[in-house]
């Protein structure tokens, strides 16, 4: 396994991370209420999407969001939507949610930096979509096609 690899699943394994920690913050607050319940299951279904989207499975799953014209959920702005929705929500749920939307935006803008600083790590974790903003300085900073 080369470095550049290495670096690219460390970081996925970093961002899954974050997404099944914001599952299990979700599932413990599930419950007093109907808006608690409500903010778990959207907080929920964000972080699962994105932790498919993070590790690249199931396979038929990516396949038919290609096929289907929905690539916008392999982009930089539909993960920093869904990040900014996951953080609103876990702000409601007590001192845990608390914790989760601090980490949570913490990957958000680490995932930023690292889009300004090193934007040939950005785009192999990111696929290019027509309303994600140009990255870097250099004037190579256009991401390369998905196949």
């Amino acid at each position: 396994m080369q470095y550049s690899e290495l670096r690219t699943a460390t970081l996925r394994t970093a961002f899954a991370g974050v997404y099944v920690a914001n599952i299990v913050a979700a599932c413990l607050h599930f419950g007093a209420g109907y808006l608690d319940v409500l903010a778990s299951l959207i907080i929920i279904v964000f972080a699962a999407c994105m932790l498919m989207v993070t590790l690249q499975v199931p396979e038929k799953f990516m396949v038919y969001m290609e096929m289907t014209n929905r690539e916008i959920v392999f982009s930089w702005r539909f993960r920093m939507i869904a990040d900014i929705v996951q953080i609103l929500f876990l702000v409601s749920q007590g001192v845990l949610g608390d914790v989760m939307a601090i980490v949570t935006g913490l990957c958000t803008f680490g995932a930023f930096t690292l889009a300004q600083k090193r934007p040939d790590i950005f785009r192999e974790l990111f696929r290019k979509h027509a309303g994600d903003p140009e990255m870097g300085g250099d004037g190579e900073s256009e991401y390369q096609e998905a196949a």
